[in-house]
């Protein structure tokens, strides 16, 4: 896969004047963007594209995340830092709630990967 870094204006489409609607099912919205549906099946769409969105950058995510752990221990750090996660977890509580939290446990988890035998 490549890297979206690098490919951010194929990653993130360009954004659309506020308050538009996005009435076809070429890209996925743009966080806080009103959407206006017709059908279900079209609503439907629009999921499937925020939902294979997020699977791209989770994957992306999870890259940089090994890379920095590899260097971490590289230098003689840990390979997690649990005060960067209490960090990130605390942005995701204060943005979702409750539920950001679990989401951002879920993420954390991913993007750790398993650790490496001794």
């Amino acid at each position: 896969m490549d890297n979206l870094v690098d490919r951010h204006d194929a990653a993130i489409p360009a954004p659309t004047a506020p308050g538009a609607t996005l009435t076809g099912a070429t890209r996925a919205p743009i966080a806080g963007e009103s959407l206006t549906i017709s059908n279900i099946a079209q609503g439907r769409q629009h999921i499937d594209d925020i939902d294979a969105h997020l699977r791209e950058l989770l994957a992306t995510r999870r890259d940089l995340s090994q890379q920095i752990q590899a260097l971490r221990s590289a230098e003689g750090g840990p390979r997690i830092e649990h005060a960067r996660e209490n960090e990130i977890i605390a942005v995701w509580a204060d943005e979702l709630g409750p539920r950001g939290v679990e989401i951002a446990m879920a993420v954390l988890t991913l993007c750790r990967g398993a650790a490496s035998k001794p």
